[in-house]
């Protein structure tokens, strides 16, 4: 149990494998707005280079994630429809 005053207090912990480790990101409003984009996968696409197609950085592939509750990102089905926010949306949203 944490205290409420430890550094870790906000941390989840998270699971690969069979290590665990705490991280911290900043969440994330994924109520649908009019603004998103929709992008249907094709065989071949990865979660990286379409948030750099769609956000500007292929660091930000885990705001795709949280937007389409992707939980294996290496594995994104063919077909599947993804919602996308707008670059100035995922942008506000980190500089809160």
């Amino acid at each position: 149990m944490m205290n409420d005053r430890s550094r870790y207090r906000d941390c989840v912990i998270y699971q690969d494998g069979e290590t665990q480790f705490l991280g911290q990101r900043p969440r994330v409003d994924t109520a649908p707005q009019p603004d998103d984009r929709f992008h249907v996968v094709i065989e071949g696409d990865r979660i990286d280079l379409l948030a750099y197609r769609y956000l500007g950085d292929a660091t930000l592939w885990w705001v795709i994630c949280d937007f389409n509750d992707v939980f294996f990102p290496l594995d994104l089905p063919v077909g599947a429809t993804l919602r996308i926010p707008s670059l100035e949306r995922v942008m506000m949203t980190l500089l809160d």
